[in-house]
């Protein structure tokens, strides 16, 4: 059985997505992307990366901590809330049709991305 990711990276139509995202990054003359999700506090959150990287993150997403959904806030003891730095991290894959050029800086392209348990987890790997 495909895991969520998987079934999220190879869904009809989004490699024809991808290869007309590149088209745009080369266009445009976009050097990086900044990979954006939503923290459980509505903070964008995010993760620059050199566009040359597009395909590869397109395909096999980028890691982040969980503790990356909670802003990484801390109690008064200095614990992360929500997640220690021992949990096992996120997987984030860009959504090519949020792709954008930042009118502030011409040289950046922004995508929202769906984040992913990992797929090595135990529990319900590369799941929602």
């Amino acid at each position: 059985m495909a895991m969520d990711i998987e079934n999220f990276v190879d869904a009809p139509g989004r490699a024809e997505k991808v290869k007309e995202v590149r088209k745009m990054i080369d266009e445009l003359g976009i050097e990086y992307l900044y990979l954006q999700f939503v923290s459980v506090t509505g903070k964008i959150m995010g993760k620059g990366i050199p566009a040359d990287h597009w395909e590869a993150v397109a395909k096999k997403g980028f890691q982040l901590v969980y503790g990356a959904t909670m802003n990484l806030f801390t109690n008064r003891a200095g614990e992360y809330l929500g997640y220690g730095p021992e949990a096992a991290e996120l997987v984030g894959i860009p959504e090519p049709e949020t792709f954008m050029q930042l009118p502030w800086d011409k040289r950046i392209g922004r995508f929202y991305c769906t984040l992913f348990r990992n797929r090595e987890e135990k529990e319900d790997p590369g799941g929602y």
